[in-house]
């Protein structure tokens, strides 16, 4: 329930901008996709904690904050120009 909450949270300040800045232009699609990412990266640090302990958790949450930011970054700008990116 708290990934829930923390992911309305975050996606409250994409939400704000969408009103209030004229060149931020989010659809409902991609504060879907944003809140899916988000509640994912969560959710797969909680089981990395869960599970993990040690070095083995440290390394854990800095490949999926990796994979999170590559993804992020992907779907934003395409960085790697698969044919989901960003423009």
């Amino acid at each position: 329930m708290k990934r829930i909450i923390y992911t309305l949270i975050l996606l409250t300040i994409p939400f704000l901008s969408n009103m209030y800045i004229n060149d931020f232009n989010w659809s409902l699609v991609d504060f879907i996709i944003v809140g899916v990412l988000i509640f994912s990266f969560l959710s797969f640090t909680n089981f990395i904690r869960k599970k993990f302990s040690g070095i083995k958790e440290i390394l854990a949450i800095i490949i999926v904050v990796i994979v999170f930011i590559l993804l992020w970054a992907e779907l934003a700008v395409g960085i790697f120009g698969s044919p989901f990116a960003g423009s």
